[in-house]
């Protein structure tokens, strides 16, 4: 196994506070070799106290307003502008917000899928009109930290990144109008030449919150300077990873995975949606250097692509004939053949090493902490489909998204259910029901909703049966929060599926990472290899740069070196090499920008713009360091 770190970690217990000294062993071997990890599941993988997500600035002896609290919705937003060379002004603040609001369109639309070429269906929805920019960054009224996430477990197998890692924003007190906000910074392997190896700190750092005796207000200091300054030691003098976790390069800005997702109720239906944080190239002056920038919602196929035929949908209505039946019988193509495989994960090598090395673990007992081949199934079902089937929405009231709903999939169900019915001897024959259960529950909508309450449009349990046994019983999805539709609700209560099935997994995938002997170091794998059924964007890689591309996708950033070599090409160049505080130059830029034509700054955009999506394409393809395909929500 190539995940690694020395078989038994010993840190310092309180580090301020020398009265609280031991030694605390985040791993022990034992004398069977098997191995007992020490880190619990709150707060290695899961921050929600009150305790911790209230602490005040002041407290912590931060700048700024001393009551907002260290990890307010406001410092995230003004911690991207900074990250792209802006300002973090209160008006800064407000059009940052509102650049995703307005995404909210008040009218149906059909954007296109470039990479499908073919336009999807849009909601009207009421947030541009129901949300301001402006309550949504009032500490009191609006949106509320309610936990941050440790995603170590999506790391990919080349170890460009170290996972994601997440805060999750609701509004306060939230009356008659909820919105939720997660933002999921991936973290770059600050050595990636290291492999694995290069990841250690940001394990460790997360392992270490379960050290014995840990105030809240130190548990608040070593997050705030993890996400806020890329540290993963207050006591570091400078951070140690490239940038800090709150940074618009992470939020998808610069070509990795990450990004901002929202679960919107404002009104119904109520809708996930998907950004990224990106660079606008406006040379006005004050004009935003970044903006949240709408994108298709991961795994989430449009659902009439299930359909055995698409005669009577505003997808046919809507596109070129032509083009929607080659994307529709290149989805179905997919479906009963790569994408059936990655649902039948039990058949992945990745799934077997999971189950095999579970009693190597001594994770504790209780359904909140022991690990079975049940939970690891639930961890491991994913579509992983190319993104051109993606729509831009992710609808969980009503069943219109769940794959295979309404009796349109007959044909495919029967395919399906040749697809299970192979001998296979890591899983039983299971029908193509359960095949297009398991696709429901690997979409946002399913897994907030329509596979965790499958019955009536009054949405109760249980959920749909992804696992059929041998013995006749059945594995159903677990269910969502008691109010239903969210994994982590506004009082910060937890849903049974985090508690019961996802977190004590990732804290098995964290344990085989820190409880393993060190392994040699392996060399970097480069990550522009396209696999599954994602066409070889060789042309796209021609035209932005393979190189860069590739650069980003073994670790680092590329976005900046692409502009400084665009704006060399112009005769118009900025330098944006990172300065020694790690932020870029940005009037430096728009002076550059302000040189430019309208279609140099056309050109100049778009080739960001491919670049940025040709290297997540690669990314998102890409096998995991511990799951054969990680779900990217």
């Amino acid at each position: 196994m190539k995940h690694s770190v020395a078989a038994i970690i010993s840190v310092v217990v309180g580090m301020s506070n020398p009265a609280l000294a031991q030694t605390f062993n985040l791993c022990t071997p034992e004398s069977d070799r098997t191995f007992t990890p020490h880190f619990s599941v709150a707060p290695s993988m899961v921050v929600h106290s009150d305790s911790v997500l209230d602490t005040t600035r002041a407290s912590l002896g931060l700048n700024g307003t001393a009551t907002e609290r260290v990890f307010s919705f406001s410092r995230t937003i003004a911690s991207i502008l900074k990250s792209a060379g802006g300002d973090a002004s209160v008006a800064s603040q407000r059009d940052f917000v509102q650049s995703m609001l307005t995404t909210f369109l008040p009218v149906e639309t059909f954007p296109l899928n470039a990479k499908g070429g073919a336009v999807m269906p849009l909601d009207a929805r009421g947030e541009a009109s129901a949300l301001t920019a402006e309550a949504m960054l009032d500490e009191t009224q609006g949106m509320k930290p309610l936990a941050l996430f440790n995603r170590f477990d999506l790391a990919p197998d080349n170890w460009a990144h170290c996972g994601e890692h997440r805060i999750i924003y609701g509004r306060e007190p939230a009356p008659g109008a909820r919105f939720l906000l997660i933002f999921e910074a991936m973290v770059p392997n600050p050595n990636p030449s290291a492999g694995s190896e290069g990841c250690k700190s940001v394990a460790e750092f997360w392992a270490k919150l379960s050290e014995p005796g840990l105030s809240d207000t130190e548990l608040a200091t070593r997050l705030s300077a993890f996400y806020y300054e890329g540290k993963t030691s207050p006591a570091l003098a400078k951070a140690d990873l490239l940038t800090p976790v709150v940074d618009y390069r992470n939020y998808g800005g610069d070509g990795g995975r990450g990004q901002v997702r929202a679960n919107a109720f404002n009104p119904p239906p109520w809708q996930l949606r998907e950004w990224l944080t990106q660079r606008t190239f406006n040379p006005a002056p004050g004009s935003l250097p970044v903006a949240f920038v709408p994108v298709t919602v991961k795994d989430n196929p449009l659902a009439e692509l299930y359909f055995d035929d698409l005669t009577g949908t505003a997808f046919l209505a809507k596109n070129p004939a032509a083009s929607a039946n080659l994307l529709h019988g290149q989805f179905l193509q997919s479906l009963t053949s790569t994408i059936a495989l990655r649902l039948l994960s039990e058949t992945t090598a990745q799934h077997q090493a999971l189950i095999n090395e579970l009693p190597l673990y001594h994770l504790g007992a209780g359904v909140q902490a022991e690990v079975t081949s049940d939970k690891v199934l639930l961890n491991t079902i994913a579509l992983g489909n190319d993104d051109k089937f993606n729509e831009f929405q992710s609808t969980s009231q009503g069943f219109s998204d769940a794959p295979g709903d309404g009796g349109k999939s007959t044909l495919v169900t029967q395919m399906l259910n040749q697809v299970g019915a192979a001998t296979n001897p890591f899983v039983g024959p299971q029908s193509g029901q359960v095949l297009l259960n398991r696709a429901r529950a690997a979409t946002c909508a399913g897994c907030h909703m329509t596979a965790a309450r499958s019955t009536g449009g009054g949405f109760v349990g249980p959920g749909v049966v992804v696992l059929e046994k041998q013995d006749g019983t059945v594995l159903r999805w677990p269910d969502v929060d008691a109010g239903g539709f969210v994994q982590v609700s506004e009082t910060r209560a937890l849903s049974p599926t985090l508690t019961d099935a996802f977190l004590p997994f990732r804290r098995y995938v964290l344990s085989r990472y820190l409880c393993k002997a060190p392994a040699p170091t392996e060399p970097p794998v480069t990550a522009y290899e396209p696999s599954g059924d994602m066409p070889q964007p060789s042309m796209m890689a021609e035209a932005v740069g393979k190189n860069l591309v590739d650069e980003t996708a073994s670790g680092g950033y590329f976005v900046d070196a692409l502009i400084d070599s665009f704006m060399a090409s112009a005769g118009s160049s900025p330098s944006l090499a990172a300065p020694a505080d790690g932020v870029a130059d940005d009037q430096a830029l728009n002076r550059s920008l302000a040189r430019l034509t309208p279609d140099e700054l056309s050109a100049l955009r778009n080739r960001v713009s491919n670049a940025i999506a040709l290297a997540r394409s690669v990314e998102l393809q890409r096998a995991g360091a511990f799951v054969e395909t990680r779900r990217p929500h």
